[in-house]
């Protein structure tokens, strides 16, 4: 089983260097960048798992590409992930040259983790088309993008995206391109898009017996579209990487533990305490670098590295 780490880095946290470093020499396989671009002052919505505000962290977060991008920098073998990048709030050829750079110069670390988002809102600022249809317009960025990715020069022609020949270099090390992995609630929607398109899952929330059934979900899709199932992954968000609950992921069919780090109490949670602790994490203030550390030991010895 692969661990992997999700923290969302700010001005008030641990750094992205001191983190990375950190993560990769207690044997950690990735870390997961989370996004927001902005967050409004006054939103018209409700935070989605409490109903109140939105907590701070959430206009908080550093861009993941930069943050990354120093990651890669000081670190040899760690990969690096966006969990999730919300592509409707970006371009296709901005997005598409940030990925491929990051993957070139980290020497093909990176995995493109990617979601649509909840603050419409948000999206309507940066691309009103994309707001009204996000999983539409995602499908063909991401298409578009892999065009840019394992060709000199490309094209595209959709009804929300569109461009003329382009040339986008440098190109990703990982051909044709990097992991795409969708951030996504189990639905059978979701598995026929994965199954299409992607080559992993990633989810938090969700429980053993949920990803074994979407899981089935996800090979019963690629059966009947003759791919192997074999070429998609799961990852899935966790507060706790005992080896019971490894064991138990790894009998549905998850590939990789990402443990969500974000003011983590440094002791063991029961799966069904995970909701309750999680809006209790993201509405605390801020963990210091040396509550992170602490963390990070106690859940380096729960995951078995």
């Amino acid at each position: 089983m692969k661990i992997g780490a999700q923290l969302a880095v700010t001005t008030r946290t641990i750094d992205a260097v001191t983190l990375a470093r950190e993560l990769e020499s207690r044997g950690f396989e990735s870390y997961w960048a989370p996004e927001h671009t902005v967050v409004p002052k006054h939103p018209g919505i409700a935070f989605p798992m409490t109903g109140g505000e939105i907590p701070d962290v959430y206009h908080q977060m550093a861009d993941p590409f930069v943050v990354l991008s120093m990651m890669t920098a000081v670190t040899s073998s760690l990969r690096v992930a966006t969990g999730v990048c919300l592509v409707p709030e970006h371009t296709p050829l901005t997005l598409a040259k940030a990925v491929s750079t990051l993957d070139a110069f980290s020497g093909g670390r990176f995995m493109f983790g990617l979601g649509t988002g909840w603050l419409r809102e948000v999206t309507e600022l940066h691309n009103p088309a994309a707001a009204a249809k996000p999983w539409g317009y995602t499908i063909q960025a991401v298409a578009a993008m892999k065009e840019l990715w394992a060709n000199e020069s490309a094209r595209y022609d959709g009804d929300l995206v569109a461009f003329p020949e382009m040339v986008c270099d440098p190109r990703p090390i990982q051909r044709p391109h990097p992991p795409v992995i969708v951030g996504a609630q189990p639905t059978p929607v979701a598995a026929r898009r994965i199954a299409t398109w992607a080559d992993g899952w990633l989810a938090t929330g969700v429980t053993p017996a949920q990803v074994a059934e979407f899981r089935a979900a996800i090979d019963a899709e690629c059966a009947r579209i003759g791919r192997d199932p074999s070429e998609v992954s799961v990852t899935v968000g966790v507060r706790d990487p005992g080896e019971d609950i490894r064991e138990a992921y790894a009998a549905a069919g998850v590939e990789r533990l990402m443990v969500l780090l974000y003011n983590h109490p440094g002791t063991r949670i029961p799966l069904e305490d995970w909701a309750a602790v999680g809006v209790a994490t993201l509405s605390a203030p801020p963990p210091t670098p040396d509550e992170t550390l602490r963390a990070l030991d106690a859940v380096t010895a729960m995951a078995g590295l």
